[in-house]
């Protein structure tokens, strides 16, 4: 019974979202069924409670009286349950949509013939249409099915008229947002493909059907959302693209809250990719712009996922903030987003990054005493833990501590057999080359052999030691 997908599902939901399918599911107008709604209230209860689950066959004589248990007969009551579940999430999701309600209540009065209600609710759901504050696609191609559906409704004397009196307005509307749902997609769907493209060295190519600087000249250009996709889809296009970033940026600040949450995060992804490609040229101005947009999109919640910041971003922020001597601001952020992550990540990720913190700002016993208190279960904390333990060491000149910590982790890169080839050849080359710096031989081929590989880690501060020991010009 665990492995079934309602249980799952109704074990993933939060006690509002099982609160309201219960009320879904005793609706008569929804579920006429009574071993159905027995069903979904003992596995609600049984996931709130955390019991063990008794076996199928008992929970069939708790829902089923008068015919025997069966496995067939059992599994198609799970899948009834869940299809009033299917059922439950379209009718919620229609909840949220006022336009898609207006449009199909419209459609549903011009199919039955309702004239007595058709002139109320076009002027409602003209009304609902200029309240939603929204740019998205959804919300042209919904534009689009309104003015259709009032086209529609019209008979096709009062087209004739408005024709003859210049009150075509309607019609022009129907094309203008058909467009723009168009272009919104076609620049979405191309942005998607150029990411995919990035990271796995794709050739595919898309036609977006208009040329990209021809976009400006239809009047949907006007449009905020055409104009920010259409920017988006120009900073993977274009090299010298940094006007545009804040253009872009000038533009998703002003206008993010009229995206749903999915197009908001496309945006954010976009904008943070730019400035990571900039980041990893050693544009130092763009390590600040990196803060300043992960600090937007947190007070905006907009690259959380069900309110929790990924490790990734986390550690993201972290780096970034250090390499730009920005400590207070690191970790305060540390500190004050702690929450923001799973409760099984937040011991780790408080004592590891206040370990590096620790590190910058060169207090090495401090980075000791926190990396002491980190769980090297978890093998990303382990490897990087151990590798600022090493870089310590070295700078504390702690050197039997140093010379038996490199030693067990060359050892641990040796064996281990479920590591990443290409993170076990970072992690390798830096362990050789500490060694080699330790020795203080041969320090001037050493630099070359660490500048010119490719595959180190923590090769800056590797670059930064060997200089201080070579002599000076």
């Amino acid at each position: 019974m665990e492995s079934t997908r309602i249980y799952k599902i109704l074990q993933g939901l939060s006690a509002s979202q099982q609160n309201r399918f219960l009320k879904f599911i005793k609706s008569p107008y929804h579920n006429v069924n009574a071993r159905i709604e027995q069903l979904a209230v003992y596995l609600i209860e049984n996931t709130r409670n955390k019991d063990p689950l008794i076996p199928k066959e008992d929970i069939w004589s708790k829902v089923e009286l008068k015919v025997a248990y069966s496995d067939l007969k059992f599994r198609k009551l799970c899948n009834e349950l869940l299809e009033r579940f299917e059922k439950y999430l379209i009718i919620e999701n229609l909840e949220t949509n006022k336009i898609l309600q207006s449009n199909l209540l419209l459609d549903s009065i011009r199919k039955n013939k309702h004239e007595l209600l058709a002139e109320k609710h076009i002027a409602k759901s003209s009304k609902n249409i200029t309240r939603v504050m929204d740019q998205s696609s959804d919300y042209y191609l919904q534009k689009y099915f309104y003015e259709k559906t009032i086209q529609n409704l019209k008979t096709n004397y009062e087209k004739k008229v408005d024709l003859k009196k210049g009150k075509a307005r309607s019609y022009i509307q129907l094309t203008e947002n058909l467009d723009a749902f168009y272009t919104i997609e076609k620049l979405r769907i191309a942005i998607d493909q150029r990411t995919w493209q990035k990271m796995y060295k794709s050739e595919e190519e898309i036609d977006l059907g208009i040329p990209i600087d021809d976009i400006d000249q239809f009047k949907f250009s006007k449009h905020a959302s055409v104009k920010i996709y259409k920017l988006m889809y120009e900073l993977y296009q274009v090299e010298d693209t940094t006007d545009k970033y804040y253009s872009l940026k000038k533009m998703a600040i002003s206008n993010i809250d009229n995206f749903p949450k999915d197009e908001q995060r496309e945006i954010f992804d976009v904008l943070v990719s730019y400035c990571i490609k900039l980041v990893n040229k050693s544009d130092m101005e763009f390590h600040k712009e990196t803060l300043i947009i992960y600090d937007w999109a947190i007070e905006k919640e907009i690259n959380l996922n069900k309110g929790k910041l990924s490790p990734t971003s986390f550690r993201n922020y972290v780096v970034i903030g250090l390499r730009v001597g920005e400590f207070d601001k690191v970790e305060n952020f540390i500190k004050q987003n702690l929450d923001l992550l799973d409760e099984d990540r937040k011991e780790n990720a408080l004592n590891f990054n206040l370990a590096r913190v620790a590190f910058y700002r060169k207090e090495f016993n401090t980075v000791i005493d926190y990396l002491s208190q980190v769980n090297y279960d978890e093998i990303w904390y382990n490897l990087n833990s151990k590798m600022l333990l090493l870089a310590s060491y070295y700078e504390l000149k702690e050197e039997d501590a140093l010379d038996s910590a490199l030693d067990a982790f060359v050892s641990f890169c040796r064996r281990d057999k479920l590591l990443d080839q290409q993170k076990k050849a970072s992690y390798y080359n830096f362990a050789k080359a500490l060694k080699k710096l330790i020795s203080q031989k041969k320090l001037t081929k050493l630099r070359s052999d660490v500048a010119n590989t490719k595959v180190i880690f923590n090769k800056s501060w590797l670059l930064e030691k060997i200089d201080e020991l070579l002599p000076k010009k």
